[in-house]
């Protein structure tokens, strides 16, 4: 339901504004985190946005402000090239639509945001407050508006005109940005930009608007800022975290293919499509079988593919629509002879396993109807087989596709929305192919199982598991407990096992610990930590190495080396061997003989011998601290002296 928020009124009748209780809960989080903010404009179309929520805030809570929306349900698309703005992301599942928020820290102009200005601050100054949200300064607003739409869209749309109207008539009155904007472009476009809109000339907008954007003077060439982001912008735009790989079973005439040109076209997220129909006819089939081992090699090509396709997709951000899975290779019919177990066994090894696997359920004789191929009966002993299927994999969801289209892609863009926001809130999950084919799928109706005898206990050595990283230092039980970075839901838990009252550091300042967690941190986190961190205190920073990265370390040596260069002393950095997720040992990586041992337990797993061997010689060569995947670095902070 809505939330109703009273507005200040004229004369006895006060206003109510619908907000949508998601965009009330971005609201309430940026009004906690104490930094200036407001929102630019769209004030009247909060209940159920239809386009985009524009909102200005103070720099220096760009270190946080992942953590802040991700608290209030918001997942964060990067979008390099765009200058300061962010993009952040939810899906209202009750109202089937998407809520994209678009939050800037500097106020700057044009289609590549090359007109900058320094207005921000003195209109977080100026701003106003509305009930639970803040507003621009009506002459800031007016300026902003019609700057927006001059400047960003050079033409003003029907339905944006009234709006425009009445900007211009407050903007007619002078203003605190209307001086700074005569010295940029001159009175005349000025005047002329006001009184076309007052006139209702609109459609001489687009005229005036380029005359503007051609005498704009001031800052940094347009130009130039423009050609760079224009090439920042070819790298695409990524989701932040883990992104999750969705697959679609189904037989043919079930929509697959529709279902997933519907989500890739429809679902504001960096998407990929990846084919991969390894068993599908194709025009060279006839030539393909008069050579032996053909359509075996072309199975292999098609998996491999389709393979490195989808894990360098989600390797760039993308979520990753596959239309077929692996899976396929479990099912009775899908190609006989030792080659054709080959390629099957190789396809379930090379394409990665979905976190989440759609199994499209349609009778038979509709599927027959919809697309005219084999008959009714056989298509329905392939429903009966994919849907048997289903039961033994992970992630399998049952979706009931003899429902309209529409339906079926709000459900499934339900699913992704879930599958990521969930993936948003702890570590990846790096799940193999079941070798059996006998891990459970979910429940249809999304019902957790209930805990079996022990599960709480089991529950609550799992979480215990997390907090190894204490062994590390020689706090075991720490007084005050800090934390920042990418906290799962199941870390915060943990941690409040250790000391309930646990703080995050995204918070106002002001908190003092003894013991801070960093998880994947970002930039701005091991400055809060240093703040709030104690003389004597210790600091554990769980990170990856990440060569892609674009500010901060990328390895685990940068980090133990950005604790040393801020102070800290007994700096050590630990291999979480073999990942984070499932760490069997914490092998301190000065120990050449710890990493030797632990490289032995590890020839017999897949690629082990040749993991070592490459180990072994990093070790030879003195870099070993370069290549650890993930791993932890702890430090202390000097009893004496300075913040780190």
């Amino acid at each position: 339901m809505d939330v109703l928020n009273n507005l200040p009124g004229s004369g006895t009748a006060a206003e109510i504004l619908r907000v949508h209780p998601r965009l009330a809960a971005m609201f309430d989080a940026l009004n906690a985190s104490d930094w200036p903010w407001l929102l630019l404009r769209g004030e009247d179309d909060l209940a159920l946005p239809a386009g985009d929520v524009d909102i200005l805030v103070d720099s220096r809570v760009l270190p946080v402000l992942d953590e802040l929306l991700a608290g209030a349900g918001f997942c964060r698309v990067r979008a390099p090239g765009h200058g300061s703005h962010r993009f952040y992301f939810f899906y209202a599942v009750d109202d089937g639509a998407w809520i994209k928020l678009d939050v800037v820290s500097d106020l700057a102009f044009g289609p590549y945001q090359q007109w900058r200005t320094p207005w921000a601050a003195r209109c977080l100054r100026r701003r106003v407050r509305r009930g639970t949200h803040w507003m621009p300064d009506p002459a800031d607003q007016a300026w902003l508006l019609l700057l927006h739409l001059f400047m960003d869209k050079g033409s003003i749309s029907p339905e944006r005109q009234p709006l425009a109207l009445a900007a211009a008539r407050t903007a007619a009155d002078g203003g605190r940005i209307a001086e700074s904007v005569r010295r940029r472009v001159g009175a005349g476009p000025v005047a002329e930009m006001v009184n076309l809109v007052l006139d209702g000339r609109f459609d001489e907008v687009p005229a005036t608007a380029a005359r503007m954007r051609a005498a704009w003077r001031g800052g940094m060439s347009p130009r130039l800022i423009a050609g760079i982001n224009r090439l920042l912008r070819r790298a695409g735009a990524q989701v932040r975290g883990h992104t999750p790989l969705l697959g679609v079973m189904a037989p043919d005439g079930a929509g697959k293919t529709t279902l997933l040109n519907g989500l890739h076209a429809d679902v504001p997220l960096p998407t990929k499509y990846v084919y991969m129909g390894l068993w599908g006819a194709g025009p060279w089939d006839k030539v393909l079988g008069r050579i032996p081992g053909g359509r075996t090699g072309k199975k292999i090509y098609r998996l491999v593919r389709g393979g490195v396709l989808a894990r360098f997709y989600r390797r760039m951000g993308k979520v990753v629509l596959m239309d077929r899975v692996a899976y396929d290779a479990l099912l009775g019919g899908s190609g006989g002879g030792p080659l054709a177990g080959i390629s099957n066994a190789l396809a379930l090894a090379v394409i990665p396993a979905p976190d989440v696997l759609l199994v499209l359920d349609v009778p038979g004789p509709v599927m027959f109807e919809r697309k005219g191929e084999h008959s009714p009966e056989l298509l329905e002993s392939w429903r009966q087989d994919y849907l048997q299927l289903a039961g033994r994999l992970p992630g399998g969801r049952v979706v009931d596709a003899a429902q309209p289209a529409e339906a079926v892609q709000r459900v499934a863009t339900g699913i992704v929305w879930e599958t990521l926001s969930r993936a948003g809130t702890r570590p990846a999950n790096r799940r193999r192919h079941p070798v059996n084919g006998k891990t459970p799928a979910a429940p249809e109706n999304g019902a957790q199982a209930a805990p079996g005898p022990g599960a709480a206990e089991a529950l609550a050595l799992h979480l215990w598991r997390l907090l190894d990283w204490r062994f590390l230092i020689p706090v075991l039980q720490p007084r005050n407990l800090g934390f920042a970075g990418e906290v799962s839901q199941e870390t915060e838990a943990a941690l409040r096992l250790l000391d309930p009252d646990a703080v995050s550091l995204a918070g106002p300042a002001g908190a003092s610990c003894d013991v801070v967690l960093l998880a994947s941190p970002g930039r701005g986190h091991v400055e809060a930590a240093g703040l709030a961190l104690e003389p004597g205190g210790w600091i554990c920073v769980e990170a990856s190495r990440s060569l892609l990265q674009r500010s901060g370390p990328r390895t685990l040596r940068g980090w133990k080396r950005t604790l040393e260069r801020r102070g800290y002393q007994d700096v050590t950095l630990y291999w979480n061997a073999p990942n984070r997720d499932r760490t069997a040992r914490l092998v301190p990586v000065r120990s050449a003989v710890a990493i030797r041992d632990t490289l032995a337990l590890r020839k017999d797993v897949r690629f082990g011998a040749l993991k070592a061997a490459a180990a072994h010689l990093a070790l030879a060569f003195h870099v070993f601290d370069l290549m650890v995947p993930e791993g932890t670095v702890t430090g202390r902070r000097p009893e004496g002296g300075g913040r780190p």
